[in-house]
């Protein structure tokens, strides 16, 4: 079993070692969690840093491929971070040392700012190389079809209403069942707006690449509408949907969208002491919403079907 959470000072010892230079001003950035927690901290040479501890999950793994992939999505003109150090401090937890983006979080994509997060999601198209072992849409097939990580067991879990929305995403699931997309994006596959930073006129960066890997860029679109949706915002959902159907197809977006909500589900159910029971049904309402819109639309589409083949 692991152990707590490393504690800050034994995480600053690490890396002022490691990165052989003075680290002060540190301060949490996030609650703590039962498997990772994220300083910000300032350095001598290296300026404003972020700090990241996590257990497991292959940590150490993805890492390593964010550090060598990243530049290239760099590279492009996508505003990531870079990676300082990383390594182990136990037997259970990773440490990972990046320097800190400019900007604050995105609370909604609205007008320009929606383009700006649409031709950046596409500059994530065609990755053109090797998936191996970081093929996430092959993950996303065995989660959905072969119940790995027992997520389909941890999302109804999440609050009340959590049980019969995975029942109706199981069954909306069933005529693409079995269904794999290509690996062949670049993919954060936590692309939600609080990890999209801003100045207010442009994207500045997008941080929390401890999930990217090759897989569709539909995924990234899709978790920006669902938390758009969580906001109110239904037209920018709808569009980024749309976008998202655009890429993967109709098909995959069934298999994306319904993804992204068993493993949000199953996250605050693992998490309920950090985040209650409220976000719970907040995503249960969002996507619940979502799924009828998509719902009505189907219906719209087979009625002007039927009617033109009269």
């Amino acid at each position: 079993m692991a152990t707590g959470i490393p504690t800050w000072q034994a995480v600053h010892r690490l890396i002022a070692g490691e990165l052989d230079q003075a680290v002060t001003e540190a301060r949490p950035l996030t609650p703590a969690r039962r498997s990772r927690m994220t300083w910000a901290a300032s350095t001598q040479g290296a300026g404003e840093i972020v700090v990241k501890v996590r257990c497991g999950d292959s940590a150490e793994k993805k890492t390593q491929w964010s550090a060598a992939h990243l530049p290239a999505l760099g590279a492009r003109g996508y505003p990531v971070p870079e990676i300082l150090w990383h390594g182990m401090i136990s037997a259970d937890w990773h440490v990972t040392v990046q320097n800190r983006l400019s900007g604050r979080p995105l609370t909604a994509l609205r007008g320009p700012m929606l383009e700006a997060a649409l031709r950046l999601v596409e500059l994530q198209a065609g990755a053109g190389i090797v998936a191996d072992d970081r093929d996430f849409t092959g993950y996303v097939s065995n989660v959905l079809f072969d119940d790995w990580d027992d997520v389909w067991a941890d999302a109804p879990r999440a609050c009340a209403p959590a049980g019969p929305l995975c029942a109706r995403l199981r069954h909306w699931l069933q005529p693409v069942w079995g269904l794999r997309l290509p690996p062949v994006d670049y993919a954060n596959n936590d692309l939600n707006l609080s990890n999209i930073l801003t100045d207010g006129i442009r994207i500045t960066g997008v941080v929390d690449w401890d999930e990217f890997g090759l897989g569709s860029r539909g995924l990234d679109l899709v978790a920006l509408a669902l938390d758009c949706e969580r906001f109110g915002d239904h037209v920018a959902a709808d569009c980024l949907l749309a976008r998202a159907a655009g890429v993967a197809g109709d098909d995959g977006l069934r298999c994306l969208l319904s993804y992204r909500a068993i493993a949000g589900l199953a996250h605050f159910s693992q998490e309920r002491e950090s985040y209650g029971n409220s976000l719970g049904d907040d995503e249960c309402a969002a996507i619940s919403a979502v799924l009828d819109r998509l719902h009505a639309t189907d219906r719209g589409c087979s009625a002007q079907a039927a009617s033109d083949d009269r």
